[in-house]
């Protein structure tokens, strides 16, 4: 076999296996744009004011990373509140769904993932990271908050895409996260499985963050973070999920329908090593003829 014969043949298994790896990734809800799963959010749910809105999410992936970014006018240390305990009002955690079941019955069974990514919220998760076998439990109560997702939408937020674009009416809300309490950060006894990287608007924007490309969904606030998708544990496969994150008061929340590729390890290693196959044995024949 000539080389440059070999060199077309590794080229073009390489190519085509680079081609299955980005543009295979499968669909999902949301809008995508420029690299990012975006969910959308009503501009007028946000109960007290702009700083208590939050207007969208956005998740993007990489080989190694997954990235995720909020916008609203809630800024990441919370906003000053005096009907708060703690006289601070904040983000709640971020919860991923991959169970295939509603948010209430993946909760019972302690069977999400959690982050807390805003140090300074009333998490029950120690320290800020990446938590599995989660289960959420609420703190709307000490942040002068509702007492349900159903009296929420009773004072007048009963909205289109008031959880987003992918949790659009409140009866998809219901089904998903029931009428009852609003389970907005991870309770005491998940197992913290890694660390996550804060970023700025300005690291998201560096990745192709674009809440602009959607008018009025860019806010005052946009914050985010990254963690090791390897943290997740996930075997090789294309894993569905819905991430979903509410303010502790309850004032708003949003939701995201997403997968999660994870390629089989050694792929492109295998790859190499049947390159290295077909050169030797080119260079074997050579010797012999």
């Amino acid at each position: 076999m000539k080389t440059s014969t070999l060199k077309k043949l590794i080229g073009t298994t390489v190519a085509s296996l680079c081609f299955v790896s980005v543009s295979g990734l499968p669909a999902v809800a949301g809008q995508l744009h420029n690299g990012w799963n975006y969910g959308i959010d009503s501009f007028a749910d946000g109960s007290g004011g702009e700083s208590f809105n939050i207007r969208g999410i956005a998740v993007k992936e990489t080989s190694n990373s997954i990235f995720v970014a909020l916008t609203g006018g809630m800024p990441l240390t919370g906003v000053a509140n005096s009907g708060a305990a703690d006289k601070n009002i904040g983000w709640g955690d971020l919860f991923l769904n991959f169970t295939n079941k509603n948010f209430t019955t993946a909760s019972t069974q302690k069977s999400l993932f959690g982050v807390r990514f805003a140090g300074t919220n009333d998490s029950q998760a120690g320290t800020t990271g990446l938590y599995g076998n989660v289960k959420g439990a609420s703190v709307t109560n000490v942040n002068h908050g509702f007492g349900s997702l159903q009296q929420y939408y009773n004072a007048g937020f009963d909205k289109a895409n008031t959880q987003g674009t992918d949790i659009a009416t409140k009866a998809a809300a219901y089904n998903y996260f029931g009428t009852g309490t609003i389970l907005n950060v991870i309770d005491s006894g998940a197992n913290k499985l890694g660390g996550i990287q804060s970023l700025s608007a300005a690291a998201l924007n560096s990745q192709g963050l674009d809440f602009g490309f959607f008018k009025e969904a860019k806010g005052t606030q946009t914050l985010g973070f990254s963690l090791n998708k390897s943290d997740l544990g996930l075997a090789d496969g294309n894993y569905n999920y819905m991430a979903s994150i509410f303010l502790e008061c309850g004032n708003d929340g949003v939701a995201l329908n997403g997968k999660v590729d994870v390629p089989e390890p050694g792929s492109f290693a295998g790859l190499a090593l049947v390159g290295l196959t077909l050169l030797g044995g080119s260079r074997l024949y050579k010797r012999q003829s």
